[in-house]
Formats: structure tokens, sequence, C-alpha cells
């Protein structure tokens, strides 16, 4: 899969609501864990892990955005001139 298609299915994901909505959830499920005063060690860590895991997956997806974007603009270049 080049760069702009990656770019196309990233824009995709990233603006489905039923991906977005089950995102929110499992962040919310997991800052809730931060916020009850009798969650363990090993939850905390676990939340911890998980809100990184959806972080990444996001910056992973915008990336493909981005890259995407210079890909098509660099062929758009090349054609002009």
């Amino acid at each position: 899969m080049n760069a702009e298609q990656k770019k196309q299915h990233a824009e995709r994901l990233i603006s489905d609501p039923t991906l977005r909505e089950a995102l929110d959830v499992i962040r919310d499920k997991a800052v809730g864990v931060f916020k009850h005063p009798t969650s363990s060690q090993e939850e905390i860590m676990e939340a911890h892990r998980m809100v990184r895991a959806l972080d990444a997956l996001e910056t992973q997806l915008v990336s493909f955005i981005v890259d995407g974007k210079i890909s098509e603009h660099r062929k758009r270049e090349q054609h002009r001139g």
C-alpha cells in the first residue's frame, strides 16, 4: 500500500464515528482507573499502558495522513517542473 492509499484509509478510520466512540470508551475507562482511589498499582499500570497504546495508534494514523499529503505534494511538484 502506498502513502496516498494509507492516507485515505487513515482519514476514513479517524473520521469513523464508531471507531472514535470505541476509542473514547476505552480511554474513558482507563482514565476512570486513575480517578478511582482504590485502584491497585497493577490496574493503574494497565490503564497507563492502554492510554499510551491508544495515543500511539492515533499518532500513527495521523502520521499516515501527513506522509500521504507530503507524497501527494511531491508528486504535484514533480508534474509541474
